[in-house]
């Protein structure tokens, strides 16, 4: 049995704790009167969409007959296999549309949701580390030292720009996804292990292409 699993759980409790200290007193958030217990709701599915399409894009990516039964694509912790790309365009993607279905403050959320990751991601990237036994080499360093710049530089610069007013709601969200879909194809072709026209980063390159247009519209208008 694959324990990413816990380290997963663990990570998702971080996600929705941040998620919960950036929303609880916002003005946007108290001013449309939406209770925490429906952005909890929301982060659980969210959560739920994240993990589904992080296994879809997986077993897509790497075609396997034990995919092919329910219990060979739901049991991932006994069959591991996860894409990250899958995870984060599952994840944010079925979150921005269920923003915009339930006329939710969609920048807002989309935001918070993007700290929420940023705050997360790191423990979950050093826990597969640990739990896949791989040696630290020079690449996963400075892997690990780009995630956690990139953290502190949304949390101490971008985030307060953002709840100061100073950038729109919605763009914090839109750079989060722009500068990890970047990190993470720099990291795969460094680390020799995908090149760069991998399914992965193909995909990686299909969310940047996404962000760089909602962030030139989201600018303008």
């Amino acid at each position: 049995m694959n324990f990413f699993i816990l380290v997963l759980v663990v990570c998702f409790f971080i996600f929705l704790y941040t998620v919960y200290l950036l929303s609880n007193d916002d003005f946007v958030i108290l001013r449309r009167d939406i209770p925490m217990e429906r952005i909890f709701n929301i982060v659980f599915l969210t959560a739920l969409s994240s993990l589904f399409f992080s296994r879809l894009f997986y077993v897509i990516f790497h075609p396997n007959n034990i995919f092919g039964s329910l219990l060979g694509f739901l049991l991932f912790p006994y069959f591991p296999g996860l894409s990250l790309a899958g995870a984060v365009l599952g994840g944010f993607g079925f979150s921005i549309l269920y923003f915009k279905l339930k006329n939710l403050p969609l920048g807002r959320l989309f935001d918070f949701f993007s700290i929420g990751f940023l705050v997360s991601y790191p423990l979950g990237f050093v826990g597969f580390l640990v739990l896949s036994k791989v040696q630290f080499s020079n690449v996963i360093i400075v892997s690990l030292v780009l995630f956690f710049l990139l953290s502190l530089c949304f949390i101490k610069y971008v985030l307060p720009a953002t709840l100061g007013g100073k950038l729109k709601d919605g763009t914090l969200g839109l750079l989060f996804l722009l500068s990890f879909s970047i990190i993470s194809i720099l990291i795969n072709v460094l680390s020799s292990i995908k090149l760069i026209f991998d399914k992965e980063n193909i995909l990686f390159f299909v969310i940047f292409i996404s962000a760089l247009i909602f962030l030139i519209k989201n600018e303008r208008y």
